[in-house]
């Protein structure tokens, strides 16, 4: 089995997805399809070093390009923090575009395409490049794909693997199957037909690094069995992604009356609120505040875990990928785009999903979406994800 290009066919393909831990969670769908229509082809992967190491030992992926950043804009802390602790050696600049060159792929498919994602495969040399349509960079690509001018023609792909998951499998559209003779999106619609894709991450693999990195009390998570440890990720980039300190504390308090559940709460490592008051609300001997971590600890943990509830962020997509019952708390954006798995395993969204959402505001005067997100409902879904069990 193979996949082709305007008649050439395809030895090896790279996807980039810059950043961000999120985006390249969802954009693993994409391998997938890649592999399964041909187990054979090399896949790399670009993305910038502290959250390209989530792809680590990923058994679609045969090569990451990590990429060395120099922190700006208005989330540069936030990111920052995200240390590449993989060993794995990094590049910028023109050392990547070396780096690729070396690699000697016969397509890109850039999911990003920003204007330093756009220049790099441009001047990498790859042959073929497929991006979207945003501004001149398009003319950097030599196919540019946008599901909304053609909607009709990405109806069942969007049906199949809707919101962020489609728009990244939309730009895989000029690829051909060799063997079937299909197009990608008849080939797709095929090849998964009713089933529901989600993102996957190793869960043999991450479960392997909590027990090889030290994380305090770990020895505690590792004696209680899977049903025994909810997490809680209250952390957010931006304020406006960010429910209440007081919310949470709420929630551990109801949680400590309804169940018998350890808690283990994510500290982030950038915030707007000081969640280490949290300590306050766990019992002795139910859990504890975890300090800034690893993206590597985070992920192990996570992966021992029996349900997770997080605000929106890349957290929640690592729950997904893991498998792990996953709790969703959504504000201003729009969770159809960003959280499209509930019909695909024990995943769930929660919002009272305001009169002016969606929205991307960092921040917001009028803030109603998140704050007026009630705890009962937060702890009535967390409950019943809880019976679910993995997905």
């Amino acid at each position: 089995m193979s996949w082709s290009l305007e008649g050439k066919p395809l030895r090896s393909i790279l996807v980039s997805r810059l950043r961000y831990l999120g985006d390249i969670i969802m954009s693993t769908p994409v391998l997938q399809v890649l592999r399964q229509g041909d187990p054979e082809i090399h896949l790399g992967f670009l993305a910038e070093e502290g959250h390209a190491q989530i792809l680590d030992q990923h058994p679609w992926v045969d090569q990451i390009h990590y990429l060395r950043t120099t922190r700006r804009g208005n989330d540069a802390s936030a990111r920052s923090k995200s240390a590449n602790t993989s060993g794995a050696d990094s590049y910028g600049g023109w050392t990547m575009v070396q780096n690729l060159r070396s690699a000697d792929y016969d397509l890109a498919v850039d999911l990003f395409f920003n204007p330093r994602s756009a220049w790099l495969l441009k001047l990498s040399g790859i042959p073929q490049r497929i991006g979207g349509t945003r501004g001149s960079r398009r003319f950097l690509y030599t196919h540019s794909v946008l599901p909304s001018e053609s909607p009709e023609d990405f109806r069942g792909l969007m049906t199949l693997a809707p919101g962020g998951m489609g728009e990244h499998l939309s730009r895989l559209a000029p690829l051909v199957h060799v063997e079937s003779g299909l197009g990608f999106l008849q080939w797709f619609e095929k090849e998964f037909k009713g089933q529901a894709m989600k993102p996957v991450l190793p869960l043999e693999f991450w479960r392997q690094q909590l027990n090889s990195d030290t994380v305090p009390d770990s020895t505690t998570i590792e004696k209680n069995n899977d049903s025994s440890v909810v997490v809680l990720a209250p952390g957010a980039t931006w304020p406006s992604k960010e429910w209440s300190l007081d919310h949470w504390s709420q929630l551990i308090e109801r949680i400590m009356q309804e169940t018998d559940l350890q808690i283990w709460v994510l500290q982030p490592p950038s915030s707007h609120q000081n969640w280490a008051k949290l300590s306050q609300n766990i019992q002795p001997g139910r859990g504890q505040i975890l300090p800034p971590l690893s993206l590597k600890k985070v992920v192990g943990i996570l992966s021992q875990s029996s349900l997770l509830i997080s605000v929106d962020g890349g957290i929640m997509h690592c729950g997904v990928g893991l498998g792990v019952p996953t709790l969703g708390l959504f504000g201003p954006s729009d969770d159809t785009l960003w959280f499209p798995y509930e019909n695909s395993g024990p995943f769930r969204v929660v919002s009272n999903r305001a009169h002016c959402a969606p929205c991307d505001l960092h921040q917001c005067d009028q803030f109603i979406c998140l704050p007026e997100l009630g705890v009962e409902a937060v702890l009535n879904s967390g409950l019943e994800l809880l019976k679910s069990g993995r997905g």
